[in-house]
């Protein structure tokens, strides 16, 4: 019955890893707490006021001809009127939100970018503009062709 039992390292046997778990979730915890809080997820949605004495520019959005010719509004299965925007970024495809046309929105800014038309490869420069819709509040890009300032 000599059975040998297995050694531990005295390392291992001090209070030093007894101890040395609790930094870890803390840390973890805190590290995914600034990850939120960075990415804006808290208050996401939010209305941004302009400041105190700076006027609020309103704009309408309109299915225009050369709007609707470039692919960016159309109709809902409801015939509603609907300009194409996409929430992040300017973009003439991929679009992930829409603006009802003929009602008034509030303007945040303008950007110009780059585009390019596959078909033809003509390239020209185009505004595309930040607006935010008054029913909830969400902010999204459409371009200068489906605005009436």
């Amino acid at each position: 019955m000599n059975q040998k039992l297995p050694t531990v390292d005295p390392f291992a046997q001090t209070s030093f890893w007894r101890k040395r778990p609790f930094p870890t979730p803390f840390l973890l915890a805190l590290f995914f707490l600034f990850f939120i809080t960075g990415c804006g997820l808290f208050n996401r949605d939010a209305q941004n006021q302009p400041p105190e004495g700076q006027a609020v520019t309103q704009i309408t959005v309109v299915c225009s001809d050369e709007c609707a010719r470039r692919g960016q509004c159309g109709q809902t299965r409801d015939g509603r009127s609907v300009v194409l925007g996409h929430p992040e970024r300017p973009a003439v495809q991929d679009h992930q939100m829409i603006f009802t046309t003929g009602s008034p929105m509030t303007f945040v800014s303008a950007n110009t970018r780059r585009v390019r038309v596959i078909a033809t490869g003509e390239e020209f420069d185009q505004t595309f503009y930040l607006i935010t819709r008054p029913e909830d509040g969400r902010s999204g890009w459409v371009a200068g062709w489906c605005v009436n300032p």
